[in-house]
């Protein structure tokens, strides 16, 4: 139990940092794909949350 939160209290933390990426990520994919503005909202949140979970992972891990 205490590692789900120690693992959230770091996703907090990277979410500032993982925003960024995910708007690069977006950018590009919508460059390639035509995408409403609903999708690409849901797309950052998406990517934003991925980035910081996966990097969160990674600092529990080390």
């Amino acid at each position: 139990m205490i590692d789900i939160i120690i693992t959230l209290v770091f996703m907090m933390v990277f979410i500032g940092f993982s925003i960024w990426p995910a708007i690069k990520i977006v950018n590009f994919i919508k460059s390639k794909k035509d995408l409403n503005e609903k999708k690409q909202n849901m797309l950052l949140l998406f990517f934003t949350i991925v980035i910081a979970l996966c990097l969160a992972l990674f600092m529990k891990l080390t």
